[in-house]
């Protein structure tokens, strides 16, 4: 599958950033689709842990990022997650996306700009659309949100200086018919993301540092504002210098298997019917003793696994039965 477009999804954690890729993912806003393929939760224990990436029919990309206000990090976790950062950024997106909830403006929309530019340099936030969650407010536009904000010059000078800024909410209720009215308003939510994404430039944005240790200096010290921890840069910067950053096709590049943790390409790898992607290898291997996705729990069928285990896998399972 060549993937088209690819987004990347950043902000705080319980902004809604996984429920957003599900909806646009699945392109359905019923509330059985809003809690995969991307796991939803809003306690530490259900927060996305790492960047991982999904894939719809349209052959477009979302990569669901951690939240750095996290607490609950070490600082081995945050030095991988580092690692995830910059392989990923390497690789390109068409458009960033940053999810901050709508309301008083925290501190959180400046920490995460000052990453996303450590990352991408200044020049990409032309790239980028602000994504307000949470905004229950229906007729809530920018015009609106500015007069709202005027006497808050930072914001209107952000505003002025990102590509797009999108409005709405992704709340369900239990109660049928009060679901249907919010049915609606998550659907406009939608089409306003959709519409965003398929008219996002054709180009891959990626960083291109002019000195890589000043690069991933500013990087790690952005992080180190979100959680407190000192962060070993000698350790990052060993690491990049260990490996070749190859500017691969976007398109046949699907990230990194989560169950090995090496870069997959469209030669290598296969889809579950939950939308995520592993190695031929990996899935195989996994799906010998497990009957659920890796990332999901999700039961796949099983005809489709048979179709991806190897044949000394099959015939190793026939002797054993």
């Amino acid at each position: 599958m060549d993937v088209k477009k690819r987004f990347l999804f950043l902000g705080p954690t319980g902004v809604g950033k996984s429920s957003l890729i599900n909806v646009v993912c699945n392109d359905d806003v019923r509330k059985e689709s809003m809690n995969q393929p991307a796991t939803v939760g809003s306690t530490t224990s259900g927060v996305t842990r790492s960047f991982t990436t999904y894939y719809d029919s349209n052959k477009y990309a979302y990569t669901d990022s951690i939240g750095f206000g996290e607490t609950s990090f070490t600082t081995d976790e945050i030095i991988t997650l580092i690692k995830q950062l910059i392989d990923n950024a390497v690789i390109g997106y068409n458009k960033i996306y940053l999810c901050v909830q709508y309301g008083r403006i925290s501190i959180d929309i400046w920490r995460y700009l000052d990453l996303i530019i450590s990352v991408f340099g200044d020049s990409v936030l032309k790239w980028c659309t602000i994504i307000f969650t949470h905004c229950n407010e229906e007729n809530m536009n920018v015009e609106m949100f500015l007069n709202i904000n005027k006497n808050d010059e930072k914001i209107i000078k952000l505003l002025d200086k990102v590509q797009n800024v999108i409005f709405g909410d992704l709340q369900s209720h239990s109660n049928e018919q009060v679901d249907f009215l919010l049915k609606n308003i998550r659907k406009r939510f939608l089409d306003n993301v959709k519409t965003d994404a398929i008219h996002s430039s054709d180009f891959y944005f990626f960083p291109e540092p002019n000195d890589q240790s000043s690069w991933l200096s500013s990087i790690c010290n952005v992080i180190e504002r979100f959680t407190q921890i000192t962060i070993p840069v000698d350790e990052i910067v060993a690491y990049m210098k260990s490996i070749t950053i190859i500017k691969v096709d976007a398109q046949h590049f699907y990230g990194e298997c989560s169950i090995c943790h090496e870069d997959m390409y469209y030669t290598n790898s296969v889809f579950t019917t939950c939308k995520h992607v592993f190695h031929k290898q990996c899935i195989a291997e996994w799906f010998y003793k497990r009957h659920t996705c890796p990332i999901c729990t999700e039961p796949c069928g099983l005809q489709q696994l048979l179709n991806w285990l190897p044949s000394q896998l099959l015939l190793k399972r026939s002797q054993e039965k």
